[in-house]
This record gives C-alpha cells, structure tokens and sequence, in this order.
C-alpha cells in the first residue's frame, strides 16, 4: 500500500495540472499563504460554544470556517476542539478494538470509526498508456473522460459527499504505467467559479497492481497489494495532495479487462468502507502514508 500512495503522488502532480489547465485557477493566488485567507488550512477554533475547522471551499482555491461539532461539553479555546467527554459515546469502544500487540498508537476517536462508505460503477472502452508517444502531462489521446462521477458516496464523520452535488461535471482519467506496473484511475470534481472551470475536492484515486489484475474480485484494504483506494484533499494552487482523507477496505470486481499495453477497456465495480487513517479498527496508523491526515470532516 505504501508503494501505491508514493506513485499516486507522482501521478496525481501530473493530471491534477493537466486537468485544471486554461482554468484560471493559478491566476486566483489563492494558496495557503494568500494574507487574504480567513483562516490556515486545518486550523481548529471555537465559536459560540461550538467547534469548526479551517478548509477549502466546495469550489475553488480559499479557505473558510466549516463547522465541526456542536461541543456539550464545552470547546477547549486552546484546541479549538470540543473538550473531552463531548464525544465519548461516539467510539467508547475503539481502544478496545486495540489489542495491545499492535505496533500502531491508539485511534483518535475524533475520527469516526466507519468513516464513509464509497460505490465503484467504472468503465473506459480504452485506457492510456503511459509508455505511448503521445503521452504527456498536455495530451491524453487516452483515458480521460468528463462526466458522471464512477465513484460515489459520503466520508467523514457526517454525509460529505464524494461526488458534491453542486459539481458541474467530473474529470476522470485511467492510465497504466508499466514502469510502476500501475493501474492508476482517478476522479476529480469539477466547478464554474466567475465563468471558468476549477478542481475542487475531494479527490479519488484508485490504484490497482497490474500484475495481479485480472477478471473477477480483488481485495482492498490497508494490508492488500492489490487494489488500494483513497479519498484525498488537493491544493489547487500548487496541484498538490494537501492530505489524505480516507483509504478503503473491500472488495472490487473486475468484469472486463482488456489488453493494457493497447488501450484494452476496463470495467469494475465495488462498494467498500471508508477509514480515516487516524482511526483504523482501533488504531492510528497515518504513519503507514506519505501525506498527513486531513481534520476530521462533518
């Protein structure tokens, strides 16, 4: 799983730029050193007795207040996070879950421990190959398709959605690399800001290892090598993952997969559980990933 988040990485810098390109979002200078920002990306602070967190935006590049919790017992003006107690009922039972033989701190449970939930309704008649002529961060003769969003569903500890309804279409792109023997799909929502189009988030990316692809199920989940999923937060104003949200756990199928080397179709499907990393069956084990985990999501 570890390989799979590095090569998302890698892979993510390159259509995350491609996807956003004439869209006038580098021109918004909108990033998290904009003095304009009402507040620094996954700050906490406390309002009326409440809880909120510092994010982006639906749409575009600035920052906002999003409320995060209403606190009964009160909200910690150091933390900007509701004091101890206020949640208690939520996950009492998560440090249970942790056995003591794990090499893994305990969970936060500020994080909910079922995190979401996500749908796979997938299909390309042709995928890209990385390995083409053709194939650079300015040209997709393969794999990239607008529309419906191919995932779908709700993350975070309230109904988030992974296809935000307000979106005015979804970028989507399949590419195999072969030099990482790397399926790599990925879906991004796209917006209408002042008349130009702009990514948004949250942002999807499936990775499947094409040495184990094949017709029929495969496993996901934080200890499989062979499908890896994960729900991640972009900073469009350097086209960069800002933080991971959730990673998944199930099963996908495979109902037709063609020849990868010539833009052979794929076609899957699947329904899987979402966790945040902070909060995996009893455990925090955001140190298995490259990126730092996002604050928690209502």
């Amino acid at each position: 799983m570890k390989k799979f988040l590095v090569c998302a990485a890698m892979i993510a810098a390159m259509f995350l730029t491609v996807s956003c390109g004439g869209s006038g979002s580098d021109d918004n200078n909108s990033g998290d050193n904009n003095a304009s920002q009402l507040c620094h990306y996954g700050e906490y602070k406390c309002d009326g007795g409440n809880s909120y967190f510092c994010g982006y935006m639906d749409s575009g590049n600035d920052l906002t207040w999003k409320f995060a919790e209403q606190c009964s017992n009160g909200c910690d003006s150091v933390t900007g996070k509701c004091s101890e107690g206020s949640n208690s009922n939520e996950n009492e039972n998560n440090n249970e879950n942790n056995n003591g033989d794990s090499d893994y701190p305990a969970a936060d449970n500020s994080y909910n421990a079922n995190y979401g939930f996500i749908s796979l309704n997938f299909s390309f008649d042709g995928i890209g190959n990385a390995d083409d002529s053709d194939f650079t961060s300015d040209n997709y003769a393969y794999g990239t398709e607008e529309g419906d969003a191919y995932a779908t569903g709700t993350y975070g500890n309230g109904s988030a959605a992974i296809n935000p309804a307000n979106a005015s279409t979804f970028v989507k792109h399949a590419n195999y690399y072969s030099s990482e023997n790397l399926i790599d799909i990925q879906q991004m929502p796209v917006f209408l800001s002042d008349g130009e189009y702009i990514g948004g988030n949250p942002v999807v990316m499936l990775q499947i290892n094409a040495n184990q692809a094949s017709v029929g199920n495969m496993s996901v989940g934080l200890n499989e090598e062979d499908v890896a999923l994960y729900v991640v937060e972009v900073n469009w104003s350097t086209h960069q993952i800002k933080c991971i949200h959730a990673f998944a756990e199930g099963q996908t199928n495979i109902s037709k997969l063609g020849d990868l080397l010539y833009h052979g179709a794929l076609q899957l499907t699947g329904a899987l559980q979402l966790y945040s990393p902070k909060n995996y069956k009893g455990n925090d084990v955001s140190s298995v990933f490259n990126f730092s985990t996002c604050p928690a999501v209502y």
